[in-house]
């Protein structure tokens, strides 16, 4: 299925290129605010929300202008998420933190952009993204501290949105985008099946090949 759906992608971006009116849009972005869905347990967090450490992307849009203000595309993205921050646990007994479970996306998804064209070489515009997220490369939990252990985890794949705007100047673009990136990481080891979105501000900067 995944590779079906990479192949389609793939059809449709030569088709985009085929067409006029049509553009292409690579960007660099970095994340800022970045956060994991805590998980907690009899009121104690096993896993922080918090993070730690860089978290960014590279991104490819094809766009089609439908109209003068319209723009509809696809992308595809890796997306390099960041650690998470230790969980301490003190108690009588442990004194340890947890950490781990992270991943890394490569999501597949539906780009639009509305254009507001104003009589400036600065064009703003809004923008939303869907689709879907090839989730890999997970992380184990670990625990250090008075127990030293670990447990392997495995993440599921999931629903990628994001939401935001930007401005464009001379085919330069910045992009200000928030972003979810959806999961359910399980471990079986450790007993734990939960969801671990991670969500964040995207801070990008691009620049728009005309086709």
């Amino acid at each position: 299925m995944k590779k079906v759906l990479l192949g389609l992608a793939a059809l449709s971006a030569v088709s985009f290129a085929a067409q006029e009116d049509t553009y292409l849009n690579a960007r660099f972005g970095g994340d800022l605010g970045a956060s994991y869905t805590k998980y907690e347990s009899e009121g104690t967090t096993i896993l922080n929300d918090e993070t730690d450490g860089f978290g960014g992307e590279l991104a490819l849009e094809g766009y089609k202008s439908l109209t003068d203000n319209f723009d509809l595309g696809l992308g595809l993205a890796y997306q390099l998420h960041a650690d998470r921050a230790d969980a301490p646990i003190r108690t009588s007994s442990v004194s340890a933190d947890y950490y781990g479970v992270e991943y890394n996306s490569v999501p597949v998804y539906l780009t639009a952009k509305y254009n507001f064209n104003l009589d400036s070489e600065i064009k703003p515009y809004l923008k939303a993204n869907l689709g879907y997220s090839f989730n890999f490369d997970s992380s184990d939990i670990k625990v250090k501290g008075s127990v030293n252990d670990k447990a392997s985890t495995d993440v599921e794949d999931g629903l990628y949105w994001a939401l935001g705007g930007g401005l464009e100047y001379r085919n330069f673009t910045v992009d200000l985008m928030y972003a979810v990136t959806t999961a359910e990481s399980e471990s079986k080891e450790a007993d734990i099946k939960e969801d671990n979105d991670y969500g964040r501000v995207v801070l990008s900067a691009g620049y728009r090949f005309d086709l």
